[in-house]
């Protein structure tokens, strides 16, 4: 079962979380051929969707989730889900859920 964790993010700013695969416990070590994924949308059965980046370190279970300033700014201000699943050829897993709040950005350099 997947932990819920609900995140902030400003728009206009890059951000970033981790998280551990664990199996019983302990680090789940990721072999190759395991693909993370996480997408965000504005309502569950939305069609329109923001992809967040994903990198493993699979000795250590660790996988980092991210989004650049450009794309965070793309963004609308609002309350959105997301989570992050782990794939390979045979399994998916879904590793963390929950919610996420844009605020607007206020200061604009040109």
């Amino acid at each position: 079962m997947a932990v819920s964790i609900n995140y902030d993010m400003d728009q206009g700013a890059n951000f970033a979380f981790g998280l551990t695969a664990l199996s019983g416990g302990s680090p789940l070590s990721i072999a190759s051929g395991y693909t993370a994924y996480c997408q965000m949308r504005r309502y569950y059965s939305s069609t329109d969707y923001t992809t967040l980046s994903t990198s493993i370190t699979g000795a250590t279970g660790e996988i980092f989730i991210s989004l650049g300033h450009t794309g965070t700014a793309e963004i609308k201000p609002g309350i959105y889900f997301y989570d992050v699943e782990l794939h390979s050829s045979s399994t998916v897993q879904r590793l963390r859920q929950g919610m996420i709040t844009v605020y607007p950005e206020v200061t604009k350099i040109p």
